[in-house]
């Protein structure tokens, strides 16, 4: 009879998204950063106010874990966050939304790139890395002069 079982991760979930959210707020928080809204809790942009913006949201999307058939060999989780940030949104005709945008998403990357150079961002050792990767998606004129953008983020951990 075959034995199943779960080898969960090596640090609980919830540790490793606050830890990316604290990396997050303190970087990018007004007044050290450009964002008056850093959180967990996704906000539909027709919800912002004003002096809410910019927002930035940290969303769980999901998680995969890579398995081996060679029982010695710890399985790999990647688990993935989208950031949504939503930009001031300047009504001014002479305003091109993804401007503001542009300086949003640089701050984003700075933030989440690791204080020492040529090491990976380690959220204070909970994973192995935690970075920007895939296609980030922006539109621009959301109700009516807010551009957004999301962007993927990949953690990666070993059980």
């Amino acid at each position: 009879m075959a034995k199943c079982f779960f080898i969960p991760m090596t640090t609980p979930r919830e540790q490793i998204y606050s830890a990316l959210l604290t990396v997050l707020q303190s970087a990018l928080l007004s007044p050290a950063g450009p964002f008056k809204t850093v959180g967990r809790r996704w906000q539909d942009p027709s919800q912002l106010s004003p002096a809410d913006r910019p927002a930035l949201y940290q969303v769980q999307k999901d998680e995969l874990a890579k398995t081996s058939n060679i029982n010695s060999i710890p399985i790999t989780w990647r688990a993935t966050v989208d950031l949504v940030l939503y930009s001031t949104g300047d009504t001014s005709p002479a305003t091109i939304p993804s401007t503001e945008l542009n300086s949003l998403l640089d701050a984003v990357e700075a933030a989440i790139k690791s204080a020492a150079p040529g090491l990976a961002q380690s959220l204070g050792g909970k994973v192995s890395h935690c970075r920007i990767e895939g296609k980030i998606e922006i539109v621009e004129n959301v109700q009516g002069a807010m551009a957004l953008a999301v962007v993927p983020v990949e953690i990666l951990l070993t059980a």
